[in-house]
């Protein structure tokens, strides 16, 4: 939104992707079972670049992380991978594996994002609506509500697409968009990643979406809604 530049935007966006400690080092993956953690991140605006490690990395090796990610250089292609890449693993891979995981471009919002129709907001009352898609309906049922606002397609009676908060904080949320499989390409997933962003804001939140290079699909839906990719991020393990 208008006033948030790149650089705040990335750092919402690590705050929703994980809980850290006091240090501001990585504990978990920001989700309602804390899920295991990447032991680098490493994210990238043309205004600069921003990184966290996981707390149980020897002091030894965060510092030498640390060192390489500062001497990343600033203001180059932010789709790259990082000139440092090969060192950063050589680093994790002495006290483990060392791999990459996640990577991929993190989209904004635009301001005048149009509201979308034919979309339906999940409440306890129309819960059966997502029996098509049992994950969901098990989060709703287990009074789950980090995951809302959950704005669903309904096609033969029943949700077909679905967009939740997959990771939500007190500034941001990050969209998680689902589509059965027999409903793609058929622009469903627009219209509830549309309806999603406009429910956070009511929530006076950020809405952000991220995917991975590899997800045309997760893509397409970013050039439908004209969204604006403010940086990229990459995992290693």
């Amino acid at each position: 939104m208008i006033g948030e530049g790149e650089l705040d935007l990335l750092e919402m966006q690590i705050e929703a992707l994980f809980t850290q400690d006091d240090r501001g080092r990585i504990v978990a993956v920001n989700e309602p079972e804390d899920g295991p953690a990447p032991r680098f991140f490493f994210g990238r605006t043309s205004e600069g670049n921003r990184w966290r490690v996981r707390r149980d990395l020897p002091e030894a090796a965060v510092r030498r992380l640390e060192d390489l990610a500062i001497r990343e250089p600033v203001g180059g292609d932010i789709r790259a991978m990082p000139w440092q890449l090969d060192a950063m693993l050589a680093v994790l891979s002495e006290a483990g594996e060392g791999r990459v995981g996640h990577v991929g471009p993190a989209y904004r919002f635009p301001d005048d994002l149009d509201a979308p129709t034919g979309v339906t907001r999940i409440t306890a009352s129309n819960a059966r609506l997502l029996r098509s898609m049992p994950a969901y309906l098990a989060d709703v049922e287990r009074g789950l509500d980090v995951y809302e606002p959950r704005l669903v397609v309904i096609e033969d009676g029943v949700a077909v697409s679905i967009c939740n908060s997959a990771r939500l904080t007190d500034r941001a949320a990050e969209a998680g968009v689902d589509t059965l499989a027999d409903y793609r390409s058929r622009g469903y997933a627009s219209r509830v990643v549309a309806a999603w962003a406009l429910a956070i804001r009511e929530t006076s939140r950020t809405p952000l979406y991220s995917t991975s290079w590899d997800n045309l699909a997760s893509q397409a839906v970013a050039r439908t809604l004209g969204l604006v990719m403010y940086g990229s991020d990459l995992s290693l393990w």
